[in-house]
């Protein structure tokens, strides 16, 4: 019997004693790992490494090829070891203290450190699959952070990430609490700072152009070296548990999927086109007019598409009477045909409109959104709605309301 995997995934993925691991560490290998997995045959805080590794390894089967993986807070490298062999050609580690072991003994391709509130060290688009297993928790900026990840992997790849977890409501009230101490000087940095639950972890991942495919929890109890961690109907309970009640158990664990690139597609000449085919016949003789003719055809079909990609994009998130606000003169010219758009002369202008509109839009590019850091009227009260790469820029979709990610933090990790 199959479950629903974005109910219940885990309980897709098949469950062996952890054991076998230590099957492919060699014995005399210095490695805390070998304790941790005599512990108990399904050693629970070490099922983190066991689902993302069967994800991995569903994600390669589902492409047909292995993955190059970012795995962000390396450490030590221990999901390699947990990773079916195949699924991954090339091993990317990140961590800010990166440990030995993960280059002796787990064997990376890379290993860099990183200050993850920060640009990454990576190339943009190289990463079939980023991993971050137990850091979003102890970032100040997880915003700027997800938008990082977002530039790191390919259109259409995969995050995976885990942190502890607790319902949307409390975790809102214990992270202001983590931020008090923190500016007490009562917290240190690098502590646990933020709390993700499992809607945290969907605006996170909308804010950065990626769609959660799961959020789920991991178990409700967990008592290491416990015997009922020997049992395999123990840890099925749990998972099951953790697929009803997300935000209820210890942890939660989820999967995001990086929205694919829109790419403009010419037409197929058919051979029951007979204008095309005859344009093709002739097109040694014709070559500069064709050229001149497909060039200007080039430029009206771009427009058309960027028209059409921005209007799609507007009517995501029209609600019936929402107004989106912009200041942007190649943006206003895509939008001109548009009841719902009103364009600013300037900064002040759009400041001053969206303080009377107080439940529109506002569309910006990130160098405009730059320019608003600073401005009490947009910077206290608006989030990130959505973001859409237009040609190469980057254009944000600010909503006023009190959830989702700051404008202030978001952009700490953008260019």
């Amino acid at each position: 019997m199959k479950f629903s995997l974005k109910r219940f995934p885990f309980l897709n993925y098949p469950l062996d004693p952890l054991a076998h691991v230590g099957q492919r560490i060699p014995a005399n290998a210095k490695t805390r790992l070998h304790a941790h997995l005599r512990e108990a045959r399904y050693s629970i805080r070490l099922l983190r490494y066991w689902w993302a590794g069967q994800a991995l390894k569903a994600e390669s089967e589902r492409l047909g090829r292995p993955l190059c993986v970012v795995d962000l807070g390396c450490e030590r490298g221990w999901l390699k070891h947990f990773t079916p062999k195949g699924a991954v050609s090339k091993w990317i580690g990140l961590d800010w203290n990166p440990q030995p072991e993960v280059r002796n003994l787990a064997q990376y391709n890379e290993v860099h450190h990183a200050n993850f509130d920060e640009h990454l060290p990576v190339e943009s688009a190289i990463a079939d699959a980023v991993v971050s297993l137990h850091v979003f928790e102890h970032l100040l900026r997880p915003g700027s952070t997800m938008a990082e990840v977002s530039r790191v992997l390919k259109p259409g790849g995969i995050f995976l990430a885990g942190a502890p977890t607790m319902p949307h409501w409390l975790a809102k009230r214990r992270e202001k609490h983590f931020r008090r101490l923190l500016q007490q000087g009562k917290l240190a940095a690098g502590g646990h700072i933020t709390v993700l639950s499992p809607d945290r972890w969907k605006s996170l991942a909308a804010d950065a152009g990626m769609q959660v495919e799961f959020a789920t929890g991991s178990h409700a109890i967990r008592r290491t070296g416990s015997v009922l961690e020997n049992s395999r109907l123990w840890v099925r309970l749990n998972q099951l548990w953790g697929g009803l009640f997300p935000s209820l158990g210890s942890e939660c664990y989820t999967m995001a999927r990086r929205d694919e690139t829109r790419i403009a597609q010419s037409d197929r000449l058919g051979p029951e086109d007979p204008h095309r085919r005859s344009l093709w016949i002739t097109v040694a003789a014709t070559a500069s007019a064709i050229m001149l003719g497909l060039g200007t055809w080039g430029i009206l079909h771009a427009e058309q598409h960027d028209e059409r990609q921005v209007s799609k994009w507007l009517d995501a998130h029209q609600s019936g009477s929402d107004k989106f606000i912009l200041h942007d003169k190649a943006l206003g010219e895509l939008c001109d045909q548009r009841t719902d758009v009103h364009c600013t002369d300037s900064l002040q202008d759009l400041v001053k409109v969206s303080i009377k509109s107080p439940d529109a839009h506002i569309l910006v590019s990130i160098p405009t959104a730059h320019k608003l850091i600073g401005r009490k009227a947009i910077e206290k009260y608006w989030r990130i709605d959505s973001r859409l790469d237009l040609n190469g820029t980057d254009y944000l979709l600010l909503r006023r309301r009190d959830e989702g990610t700051p404008l202030k933090e978001y952009l700490l990790g953008a260019n």
